[in-house]
């Protein structure tokens, strides 16, 4: 494996933090990311991001390199 490919496995891997609202605004007022509440049932946590507020937990993927990495493989 080269070190492009290994980098891209590495950015490709999904994100999970806990998120308030503002927080998840920042998120996805950039159109960048794909973002899933992992659990609907569970209680509220201290936001990753800020630290400040509470917010739920979120699987955040990359769309730019997913699209990257169909591309790559049509090459």
């Amino acid at each position: 494996m080269n070190h492009l490919s290994e980098k891209n496995s590495v950015l490709n891997r999904p994100m999970y933090l806990y998120l308030c609202p503002v927080c998840l605004g920042q998120f996805l007022d950039t159109g960048i990311y794909k973002i899933v509440r992992e659990n609907h049932g569970q209680a509220k946590e201290r936001c990753d991001f800020c630290n400040y507020r509470n917010g739920y937990d979120f699987i955040i993927y990359s769309k730019a390199e997913k699209k990257d990495e169909v591309a790559d493989e049509w090459q």
